[in-house]
């Protein structure tokens, strides 16, 4: 074994990292036949969450040997490790496609979560824990599949999902808990904290075992310090709010992300999730790939030393969302990418599309306000002066023309500065909207679909709905608005 390596720099304390005692070892096999010597290239990769594990296979194929002798659909099992022989699984998937190409053939696939990609769940739950729930998924949908490496998770999420894809679900539960997920090789589920599990064995050093860096540095495409949230649309209305941080904003100006999600269904809801997204974005992310031997041990979601002064990666652990072997034909790499992929131009033009395509849906926010208070009128709040709320409706008492009732208050951290109304119902004409920042003490009228920069700004939200007939009544009331 190798001395300890030392690996400083000015802004990291040393790093200390142990060589294997020998160059890894690898095997491959197709439905248990031992192919490795046959192989010309090999590509295995893996990662978590928003990564499905691939891989490629080319052999030579003299007088079509291999013509028609896979199908599709066969096993496919990757070995490594830092002994004489692998014998230590690493990876596991299937066949998908096979292509010739003159004298090669050439086999493609992907892990076995490529099962989870053609399934769709509809499933409720509420308020239960992201672990419970993904245990509970892969009862009901991942019958030979385990959880033994789900860890407790004490974040709760309520959902209520219709024929939404089984891996949409997973990405959802991994947004609301800030965990990473994948499937192991034996098939059994990966659920842990970001960043929590450390490969003591693996590094990628500079004058050990460091290839290659390529594109490192810090994305600010990908930072992001406004988040709006727009949920599920009930009555005519949707949930909305905003999470924003205004120094950054001041370093990197507005950078902003809209979310729409049909399972939000509360502000609670909605507000949890735009205060992760936000702390999980607003800081641009170190972000590359770094190339090095061949490492036998490595999973998706570990960290793993690197160090590179000369490309200012300062010796540390650091996240690895996805992994690369390359062997064959003078191949005897492992390439990880640190947090995230850089975004390509193409998804860049894919989510100003996206965006666009929100923008254009003028009903839901055409003021830009940042956040919402919404009524639904479907369990008794408020005060009522001649007034009820009666079949998930707002309306007079009976033998009543005229009548009002105030909302619960609303206590906001910054001062109120703008109002918008969307109001749905019938005879709205002989309805009064009036909004109050200062608890009642002053309202302002606000008309439907209309808005109000607010004279009186203060913390503390409530709406005040005024009947001039009988035949008026609210469905569903929505006060959308600003804060300082």
């Amino acid at each position: 074994m190798s001395p300890i390596d030392r690996d400083t720099t000015k802004r990291e304390k040393s790093v200390i990292y142990i060589s294997p005692p020998r160059p890894a070892k690898y095997k491959l096999t197709i439905d248990d036949e031992d192919v490795t010597n046959k192989i010309v290239n090999l590509e295995v990769e893996d990662g978590v969450t928003d990564i499905i594990g691939r891989f490629s296979i080319e052999f030579y194929n003299p007088n079509n040997i291999y013509t028609n002798k896979w199908t599709g659909m066969e096993t496919v099992r990757y070995y490594k490790d830092y002994e004489t022989t692998a014998t230590t699984l690493r990876f596991r998937g299937r066949i998908e496609k096979i292509s010739y190409q003159g004298h090669k053939i050439k086999l493609t696939g992907r892990s076995e979560a490529l099962k989870f990609l053609n399934i769709t769940v509809t499933k409720s739950y509420i308020n239960e824990n992201c672990d419970v729930i993904l245990k509970d998924l892969i009862d009901n949908y991942g019958s030979s599949f385990t959880y033994v490496n789900v860890n407790l998770c004490t974040a709760k999420l309520t959902v209520n999902w219709s024929q939404k894809p089984f891996w949409e679900c997973v990405q959802e539960l991994c947004t609301a808990s800030g965990y990473d997920c994948y499937v192991d090789a034996s098939l059994d589920f990966h659920f842990n904290i970001k960043g929590s599990v450390k490969n003591i064995v693996e590094g990628i050093i500079h004058n050990k075992n460091l290839v290659s860096v390529g594109d490192y540095g810090d994305d600010i495409v990908q930072s992001k310090n406004r988040i709006i949230v727009y949920g599920a649309e009930k009555d005519g209305i949707k949930q909305i709010y905003t999470a924003e941080d205004t120094a950054n904003q001041a370093i990197y100006g507005i950078r902003e992300k809209v979310i729409n999600d049909s399972n939000v269904t509360t502000y609670e809801q909605a507000k949890d999730l735009a205060d992760y997204e936000l702390a999980k974005s607003k800081e641009p992310v170190t972000v590359g790939e770094v190339k090095g031997i061949l490492l036998a041990t490595i999973q998706p979601g570990e960290q793993i030393l690197v160090s590179s002064p000369n490309d200012n990666i300062p010796g540390a652990h650091y996240n690895i969302v996805s992994y690369k072997d390359q062997v064959g034909e003078g191949k005897f790499f492992t390439t990880v990418r640190i947090n995230k992929e850089p975004k390509k131009v193409s998804d860049i033009l894919k989510d100003n599309i996206q965006n666009i395509d929100k923008a254009g849906d003028k009903s839901i926010n055409p003021e830009e306000m940042r956040y919402s208070y919404d009524f639904l009128f479907d369990a008794d709040s408020g005060t009522h002066a001649n007034t009820e709320i009666s079949g998930g409706n707002l309306q007079l008492e009976t033998g009543n023309t005229s009548g009002n009732w105030i909302s619960p208050r609303r206590t906001v951290n910054a001062n109120i500065t703008d109002a918008y109304i969307v109001a749905v119902g019938e005879d709205l004409s002989n309805i009064i909207f009036q909004v109050s920042s200062n608890d009642g003490v002053n309202y302002e009228a606000c008309s439907n679909k209309s808005r109000i920069t607010l004279i009186n700004q203060e913390k503390k939200l409530r709406v005040k709905v005024i009947f001039s007939a009988a035949t008026a009544r609210l469905d569903s009331l929505q006060v959308q608005y600003k804060t300082e």
